[in-house]
């Protein structure tokens, strides 16, 4: 585990955190620069600081503020050199800016000071792969790909194809998933979804997680997610079409199908919502969900046919 910054506790970093939460980025950055030129400065509260400009840009990605970002994270590294979390993080962001030598610059420091940081060799790895350097790439997660507690070996091999037909992002959603590696950017937009959904905002989660599936196309959570926001929406098609891109990426995610299933069930294909749930029930027979739909919609279907033959008896 990668040591973290503390969290901030002065009030001024606490005030340059609120602004970066209201999208003030660079008052943000100028609050604790004049923090940081001050003489004297505790070397606890430069180790916060270095924490809250991380998350300073953490916030400022978001948005796509990306060289606030960059700016915040030079500035984090400065007074923390020896955080390997904060240049993976910087890495991240000069990925998305094409920044690719600097990137690897990062992620090699990252490496350095902690050999056995996976995420920044995964990503690294993925920078080789889109170098030309395919054999390099292959040969480091194949190496990864040793670890007896691998979480998703079908997934891990399925990445390994998309690798060498150089299909980036989905080949990273793949092997990140199955080696458990966590992408922040990802965990934040989650914590979005969330937080709209509860404030019944579904047709903002939906514009949220649209912009997010855009840069992070691989990542079929992400997919389904869309989907059920778009369904709570009532964007019966486009859920549909959501959901059938996240078992595109993983055909055994059980909870996304059963989620196809009912967005299939809103546009009124029932027959096609139950032949879903009944492959969710043929690879895990007591899944609850599934099991509960398929009673339903099998009765309901049951309702229909007797009433038709009714119908056409009494004709």
């Amino acid at each position: 585990m990668s040591p973290r910054p503390r969290e901030p506790e002065s009030p001024p970093i606490a005030e340059s955190l609120e602004l970066a939460r209201e999208g003030r980025h660079a008052e943000a950055l100028a609050g604790l620069t004049s923090l940081l030129e001050k003489s004297g400065l505790h070397v606890q509260h430069r180790s916060t600081a270095a924490g809250a400009l991380g998350r300073i840009a953490r916030m400022a990605e978001q948005t796509g503020d990306l060289a606030s970002a960059e700016q915040a994270l030079s500035q984090a590294l400065q007074i923390a050199p020896n955080y390997p979390d904060l240049h993976f993080q910087l890495a991240c962001v000069q990925l998305r800016r094409q920044q690719r030598p600097a990137a690897r610059r990062s992620l090699e420091a990252a490496l350095k000071l902690n050999p056995r940081y996976v995420a920044a060799r995964v990503e690294l790895a993925l920078l080789d792969a889109r170098e030309g350097l395919l054999g390099e790439a292959l040969q480091t997660f194949r190496a990864l790909g040793e670890d007896p507690a691998l979480s998703e070996p079908r997934a891990f091999q399925q990445g390994l194809k998309s690798l060498e037909r150089a299909d980036w992002d989905e080949a990273g959603a793949l092997l990140k998933r199955a080696l458990q590696v966590n992408d922040t950017r990802i965990e934040d937009a989650v914590h979005n979804y969330h937080a709209l959904m509860a404030q019944g905002r579904p047709e903002h989660a939906v514009q949220m997680l649209r912009e997010t599936v855009r840069r992070h196309e691989g990542y079929a959570d992400l997919h389904c997610l869309l989907g059920q926001a778009e369904l709570e929406a009532g964007h019966g098609d486009d859920a549909v079409a959501s959901f059938a891109r996240a078992l595109e990426l993983h055909p055994d995610y059980h909870a996304a199908r059963v989620e196809f299933a009912r967005a299939l069930e809103a546009i009124g294909d029932l027959t096609q919502a139950l032949e879903q749930v009944s492959l969710v029930l043929q690879a895990d027979p007591h899944h609850p969900n599934a099991l509960q739909l398929h009673t339903r919609w099998t009765r309901r279907q049951t309702r229909r046919r007797r009433t038709a033959i009714e119908g056409s008896k009494a004709s």
